[in-house]
């Protein structure tokens, strides 16, 4: 069963180039959460992220993953993803 309320409290490392971001999560576990999903071909405020260039400014708000304009991730589903993602690589 996966424990949910975790929160971001660290970012650890941004790579521009591949979309990817490694963060420290509330328990202790630190992961890489790759979001070329949603950066490769961009809508509504991930487009505006890219559009100024803004990727690498992302910052810790409430928990959560967010950027200066309004785009946000819920820690839980960052959570999520890097162990999905995680798999997919094993």
């Amino acid at each position: 069963m996966k424990k949910f309320g975790n929160k971001i409290i660290k970012i650890i490392k941004v790579n521009v180039e591949n979309f990817s971001i490694s963060l420290k999560f509330s328990d202790g576990f630190v992961g890489t959460v790759s979001l070329r999903h949603f950066f490769t071909h961009p809508k509504g405020l991930a487009a505006e992220v890219l559009r100024g260039n803004l990727f690498n400014q992302c910052f810790i708000e409430a928990g959560a993953l967010a950027w200066p304009n309004g785009l946000e991730f819920c820690p839980d589903a960052v959570y999520m993803w890097i162990h999905e993602q995680s798999k997919k690589v094993a």
